[in-house]
């Protein structure tokens, strides 16, 4: 699935097939959404609107509404199926139950965004905040967090290395082109990898990390220990990238399509349009 956020649609593709099948149009500008683990239940929110939405994607149908207020910019299922949302209107982490129960909120810096789950934690990045936020999942605690670079956004946690790769933005002339590198365990900086411009989304596949730089329009193939094997210019303004089966599959905010990336070799294998300005891609396992 695509959310596409030029035209408020959600796109669907049969993702062996290559090929769109459906799309919605949704009357509510949804900026990204989160599937529960029961493969049915689609939530989508967005930064201004005043709840998260419920649908079913086998019946199409809208099932209820979540009261939550603005702010929404982020969700994700924990292993221990509570949804956690990154809201920036309170700089809060909020964690729900699957039924929509507020269980509880733990403060964050300000404008919380990226968030990803390590062994029994939480790592949050803040856009405007140089500390990252660490909170206990089991004991709903914020630990001391670290200090890490200016306008940061994206990340994948190597918890074989006790690494954690950050990207980011960077701000106004000072664009970012590298991914930092930061031990979890002491939060010192280890290292730094040049991936112009603006390395924002990561995903792994085998023994090899998938960098998006949507500032060059950039996908860099890179070993763990930092080296670049491949690169490949894809689409135009790329934000969303996804590993499905052996698929790296990429969505092209400006190009509107999403393209399937042959992952040994960066070749393009297929592309397919979907709705205006895809921003989110979620996968459905089988």
């Amino acid at each position: 699935m695509t959310i596409n956020i030029k035209d408020s649609t959600i796109s669907f593709i049969d993702a062996a097939e290559r090929d769109r099948f459906l799309q919605w149009k949704m009357e509510k500008a949804y900026s990204g959404g989160i599937l529960f683990p029961d493969g049915d239940t689609l939530l989508l929110y967005g930064h201004q609107l005043e709840t998260v939405d419920l649908y079913s994607l086998s019946s199409g149908s809208y099932l209820t509404s979540w009261e939550t207020g603005t702010g929404i910019v982020n969700a994700l299922v924990t292993s221990g199926k509570e949804i956690v949302f990154a809201d920036q209107q309170r700089n809060l982490a909020r964690f729900f139950s699957l039924k929509g129960e507020e269980l509880t909120s733990i403060s964050t810096k300000a404008k919380p965004y990226t968030i990803l789950e390590g062994e029994n934690k939480l790592f949050v990045l803040n856009t405007s905040d140089e500390v990252l936020t660490i909170i206990n999942l089991k004991e709903k605690v914020k630990q001391e967090g670290f200090q890490i670079h200016s306008n940061a956004a994206g990340a994948v946690l190597i918890e074989e290395k006790n690494e954690l790769w950050i990207g980011g933005h960077g701000q106004g002339t000072n664009v970012e082109s590298n991914i930092h590198v930061y031990d979890i365990t002491t939060g010192n900086l280890t290292n730094t990898y040049y991936t112009p411009m603006m390395p924002i989304n990561f995903e792994e596949w085998e023994n090899h990390l998938f960098v998006l730089s949507h500032g060059s329009n950039m996908l860099y193939k890179l070993t763990k220990t930092g080296e670049r094997v491949q690169s490949i210019q894809i689409g135009a303004n790329p934000f969303e990238i996804v590993v499905y089966d052996n698929d790296i599959i990429i969505a092209g905010y400006d190009s509107d399509a999403i393209y399937f990336i042959n992952p040994i070799n960066l070749a393009i294998e297929q592309k397919v349009n979907v709705g205006q300005g895809p921003f989110q891609l979620i996968v459905r396992e089988r």
